[in-house]
């Protein structure tokens, strides 16, 4: 799954898809006569046992109807989805969709209304975060369908080499990483007490909402920034403590090593990181057993923090013909069996997230739903993706580790935001 692309991809759709769509709506349910159905899912996300599976079932509840999976890559979605959603003749029934990407399509009007299967979906045991992603004009439109949280990866021996406790508060991560920092224990060249560069934009948001901003809120018609209130001005000056103090090279290093944290750290230049649970599997066996993990702490003592929910909605698409047959289809999605496999195959916490036991059976899993359960998204606005799309928040974070006054570049970026999304 490539969440990056998930938000760079609806950054056209953001600017134009409104236009092409907003005249969209649900299609005739004549052709549920033929029980055949069109599913879109992105590559390397769903599982082969679970779509299988669903096939299959399809086929046996349905007289041997085909339920046809079609694997969509993310390079270039946005722009086949403009064409295919508008067309009932040539839409699929059923959509994955990047959970960033959700809110401009449910804008525009290209999804259907599934408020009323709330319930039967899930209810309040489906991923808080991912249902607002989900959710536009206080209707559901898009189903969580899986999500992934960052948590972070420490060696036990450095930590006890430098007198450290596994943190508990947001605070003392700071205070780990700056103290490691400090103590190196090896006497690594380059080495960082946390490898959290300023491009890892990903990361730094699980300290922007635990800290209570959102980047941007609703005032009436208006988006406001928020990165100028107390709460954000301490984000910015916690992060900015950890890159000057606890990075060894914050503001200099790539985006491609930012998305590799586990280089840094197999080659002993790290003691903690912050990445997906999937990231386990890239650790050097040699470093496993001196590997552990904890949750984003909150501000109190014991809390989970809020780190960001990437991951994928499932929606069905308002021009599709066959609307109560993908209505079933959604319902099969969003079961037991299919959602299990997310969590025993794909290493992901299920948009259900009462189906998550086979994740929590190990370390990894168990923190990554605690994560997911607490993790936050970003601001449920038509154009966010423009901002990202623009780097805003990226250049904000490399400016923060340049030792820029946190003041001023929270107003500027507010400003910033603030222009783009309204």
């Amino acid at each position: 799954m490539k969440m990056s692309r998930k938000i760079s991809a609806a950054i056209g759709l953001a600017l134009t898809g409104s236009v092409l769509l907003a005249g969209c709506s649900a299609g005739s349910t004549d052709a549920n006569a033929n029980e055949d159905l069109t599913v879109w899912f992105m590559r390397e996300d769903v599982p082969q046992v679970a779509q299988d599976w669903l096939v299959d079932e399809w086929a046996d509840s349905h007289d041997g109807a085909t339920l046809t999976i079609e694997i969509q890559d993310w390079d270039g979605i946005v722009t086949k989805l403009q064409t295919t959603l508008a067309s009932p003749s040539q839409t699929p029934d059923l959509v994955e969709f990047g959970n960033s990407q959700v809110i401009t399509f449910s804008a525009a009007g290209a999804l259907s209304d599934i408020t009323d299967m709330t319930d039967e979906l899930g209810g309040s045991d489906l991923i808080p975060s991912l249902v607002e992603a989900g959710t536009y004009d206080d209707a559901l439109y898009a189903a969580p369908f899986f999500a992934g949280s960052r948590i972070v990866y420490y060696r036990k021996s450095l930590f006890q080499a430098a007198g450290i406790a596994v943190p508990t508060t947001i605070a003392e991560v700071a205070e780990a990483a700056i103290t490691l920092q400090q103590a190196n224990p090896e006497g690594v060249d380059n080495f960082s007490g946390i490898f959290l560069p300023a491009k890892d934009f990903g990361a730094a948001q699980g300290w922007i909402y635990t800290h209570g901003s959102t980047f941007a809120e609703l005032d009436g018609d208006t988006w406001k920034g928020t990165l100028s209130t107390p709460e954000g001005i301490a984000a910015l000056e916690d992060l900015q403590n950890i890159y000057l103090n606890g990075v060894a090279d914050a503001d200099t290093a790539t985006l491609d090593e930012a998305r590799q944290p586990a280089v840094r750290y197999n080659a002993g230049q790290a003691g903690m990181f912050v990445a997906l649970n999937n990231a386990y599997a890239k650790i050097d066996p040699a470093l496993l057993e001196d590997t552990g993990v904890f949750a984003l702490p909150g501000i109190a003592a014991g809390s989970t923090g809020k780190a960001f929910a990437g991951g994928s909605n499932i929606a069905i698409p308002a021009q599709s013909p066959k609307q109560e047959l993908a209505r079933e289809a959604l319902a099969l999605t969003l079961g037991e069996t299919f959602q299990s496999y997310f969590a025993s195959d794909g290493g992901w916490v299920p948009g259900n997230i009462s189906y998550a036991a086979p994740l929590e059976a190990t370390e990894v899993g168990k923190v990554e739903v605690q994560a997911v359960e607490a993790s936050a998204m970003t601001p449920s606005a038509e154009g966010w993706a423009t901002v990202e799309g623009n780097d805003v928040i990226r250049d904000l974070l490399t400016q923060l580790a340049q030792g820029g006054d946190v003041s001023q570049l929270a107003a500027d970026t507010d400003a910033m935001i603030e222009s783009l999304l309204n």
